[in-house]
């Protein structure tokens, strides 16, 4: 399953929070406006039957019938009436918006509620419970002379209100639309502003992990990812020197063991040589282990001196221009012992367009010999190993192929690193055993070449290292 970063759940949870925040705003604007239609509804309702009850007022006292009648005319125009009315104490209909009710006199519940009503009463009737109807008494000083009502249709209220909605809902919808994409730019930008110190932190981390102890990073932030970023380049700084001393101490004792091993072989190679007198077999024999471990201990040292300068970047090369035919050649010669001894098939397939290339013969035979050895030391009896090379555009690919054991995936990322080895190698006879450093020289010289190298492997089936190198050797081939 591919991991998720950082900065991608980031850009994700925040942008899934502005768009909850933004539908809540917007959600929230909607049935706010409502409220506050309705609540203008109601006030304008209220204002007109408290506007009717100041109207009969001055109509009776400048005995202008006409008054009445004109205001009665202006509330029919109300698209929500459904009546308006002035009635005296006994509930007889004075004046109405529908002249057919002049002078009836009215019981129902409504009637009989607004006729009872001290102050501005709100009732809810009609035959389906739909008429809204507002009542408020007409009163000369303490005394009662009767009551104004208006009656609204709640369902044409609501229409209404709908109708006037609509047009809110676009502008809401439009606020709310411009403030998402506002607040998911500004979501993803804090996302990247937040997380690019911590990919500074990754990526940095990952360097120092490949060997570059020089990286710094710089983050000239003053909170705590800068403190953080602090705290890792002294960290890095602190590791560096650490390195430089561990390299100084491998050096200067790998320096100081050659003298006396040089002399400790040289006097075991005179024994054997009974240069110092006679000596017998068992004599021999124990001579013999002597100089065979004294061979290994100065190969060893000489593979850390070799790493010492490629880490420390002083590998030295002599390039000229070589035959890779003739290196497969010394290399079959160099193996073919153990290949006879171990019944592997080993093949050299060489391209014949191969070209001369410019490389340092004694440092690519190393290379070689390293990928070599290791195929045949892994690769069990009436197996197979070959070496091929073939030119690839501008560079020549070299191939070391075989049907050992392999490396397990999760292994292949470090074999090159120093000391490395991976499980598979580690339990078998003592015989494949090894000092960890043979795919770090490899590595090593084709990357001072300007060249890289890589491993593809599967468990069981057998491993190919690859190796690319630059073609820069004449155009026209050699002839031979």
């Amino acid at each position: 399953m591919k991991q998720i970063s950082l900065r991608t759940k980031l850009v994700a949870h925040s942008t899934l929070l502005v768009l909850a925040a933004g539908t809540g705003v917007g959600v929230s604007l909607y049935f706010a406006e409502r409220q506050y239609l309705v609540r203008r509804f109601d006030q304008t309702q209220e204002d007109n039957v408290t506007s009717l009850v100041q109207i009969r007022r001055e109509s009776v006292t400048s005995n202008n019938e006409q008054l009445l009648l004109s205001y009665l005319s202006l509330l029919r125009r109300s698209k929500a009436l459904s009546y308006a009315m002035i009635q005296d104490v006994t509930g007889r209909v004075l004046s109405h918006t529908n002249p057919a009710f002049v002078g009836q006199r009215l019981s129902d519940p409504l009637t009989l509620g607004a006729l009872e009503a001290g102050s501005l009463l709100r009732q809810r009737g009609g035959s389906t419970d739909d008429v809204i109807d507002l009542a408020v008494p007409i009163l000369h000083g303490t005394k009662r002379l009767g009551v104004a009502r208006v009656g609204y249709s709640r369902a044409t209220m609501a229409q209404l209100v709908d109708q006037t909605l609509l047009a809110a809902r676009h502008r809401i919808l439009i606020a709310t639309f411009l403030a998402m994409g506002f607040g998911v730019a500004l979501a993803v930008g804090l996302s990247l502003l937040f997380t690019k110190p911590i990919e500074l932190l990754r990526s940095g981390a990952q360097i120092i992990g490949e060997g570059n102890l020089t990286h710094r990073i710089r983050i000239t932030t003053r909170d705590e990812l800068g403190e953080l970023a602090r705290e890792f380049n002294v960290m890095a700084a602190k590791l560096q020197e650490l390195d430089q001393l561990k390299q100084d101490f491998v050096s200067n004792v790998t320096h100081e063991l050659r003298s006396p091993l040089t002399s400790l072989r040289g006097y075991v190679e005179l024994l054997l040589r009974e240069g110092a007198g006679a000596i017998n077999e068992e004599q021999r024999e124990f001579l013999i282990v002597i100089k065979n471990n004294s061979v290994r201990l100065a190969r060893f040292i000489d593979n850390l001196l070799d790493v010492a300068k490629i880490e420390a970047g002083k590998i030295e090369l002599h390039p000229e221009f070589i035959r890779l035919q003739d290196l497969a050649l010394e290399m079959s010669v160099v193996f073919r012992p153990m290949a006879q001894e171990k019944r592997i098939d080993y093949r050299v397939e060489m391209d014949p367009r191969l070209r001369p290339v410019r490389a340092d013969a004694d440092k690519l035979l190393e290379v070689l010999t390293n990928l070599l050895s290791n195929a045949f030391k892994f690769t069990p009896p009436d197996g197979r190993v070959t070496l091929f090379a073939a030119p690839e555009k501008d560079h020549v690919h070299i191939k070391v192929t075989d049907t050992g054991i392999g490396i397990p995936p999760e292994s292949q990322a470090t074999v090159f690193n120093k000391f490395e080895q991976v499980k598979p190698t580690q339990g078998l006879a003592r015989k494949t055993k090894g000092s960890g450093l043979g795919l770090t020289i490899v590595k090593g010289i084709v990357e001072a070449h300007g060249g890289r190298v890589w491993i593809e492997s599967q468990p069981q089936q057998g491993t190919t290292v690859h190796v690319v190198l630059p073609q820069t050797s004449p155009e026209e081939p050699e002839e031979g």
